[in-house]
């Protein structure tokens, strides 16, 4: 029988697999954008229930009138929630001269997505590769027992942090960043203030009453019609890993 995984194992292998795809689409002549990254990542995890005991489940823009650019995340282990306000950018290719492009620092995006936050850690979830110009930039942070550095495939940094340094270079981003792993303790227990150095109460207070409703309302269409659109949402995803077993 197989030894069974972490909650940090299982996502450091989801990250060295959006690492490794990203790097087969490119020798491909393909560009995976962030929307694609996203659903590709989300789809992968709810497939992997019955093999670990995730359940996630998603409820996204596809329905008509919808228009907003980020995900609201709520992550459950059986010792906390999240809730979480989530933009992704993607590592540019080294022929496009750029780091994260889609990041315009002179566009106030940041600035938005901590406002559109409200209750929720706003957060920046980095799809990242080795065919980055500063690519080798990546490293460190991937402590024992990982190695390769396709543990960055998918890094996290507090928004507010990034909106501080009105940058898109990843030789700036980088000291706010960690591999999306580190969100969790070993032992899987939370860990949003270490991973992304916010105050202790923000991740008690990401989770509201109005947030919680969507546990048991994900299902409903006109429910969540009305919340992804009032909330200026691409989509909402319950990432649950309460009964995770990591088999």
């Amino acid at each position: 029988m197989a030894t069974p995984i972490t909650l940090r194992d299982y996502l450091r292998r989801r990250a060295a697999w959006v690492w490794n795809e990203q790097g087969h689409a490119f020798t491909r002549g393909l560009s995976l954008q962030e929307e694609t990254l996203t659903e590709m990542l989300l789809l992968r995890m709810a497939r992997d229930h019955a093999k670990h005991g995730l359940s996630v489940t998603m409820f996204n823009k596809t329905e008509e009138g919808i228009n907003g650019a980020d995900w609201e995340w709520i992550v459950r282990t059986p010792w906390c929630d999240l809730g979480l306000r989530v933009q992704a950018k993607r590592l540019y290719h080294a022929s496009k001269g750029s780091d994260y492009g889609g990041l315009d620092p002179k566009s106030g995006q940041s600035a938005k997505l901590i406002a559109n936050a409200g209750t929720s850690i706003p957060l920046y979830v980095f799809f990242n590769h080795d065919h980055g110009t500063n690519s080798s930039l990546l490293n460190g942070g991937g402590e024992h027992p990982y190695r390769g550095r396709s543990y960055w495939g998918c890094s996290i940094a507090c928004a507010k942090k990034v909106e501080a340094e009105k940058s898109n270079a990843l030789s700036k981003l980088k000291k706010h960043s960690k591999p999306w792993h580190r969100l969790f303790t070993p032992s899987g227990n939370c860990n949003a203030m270490g991973a992304l150095g916010i105050d202790p109460g923000e991740a008690d207070r990401s989770m509201p009453g109005d947030r919680r409703q969507i546990f048991e309302r994900i299902r409903d269409r006109n429910f969540m019609s009305q919340y992804i659109i009032q909330h200026d949402l691409a989509g909402v995803a319950i990432i649950d890993f309460s009964d995770f077993r990591g088999e």
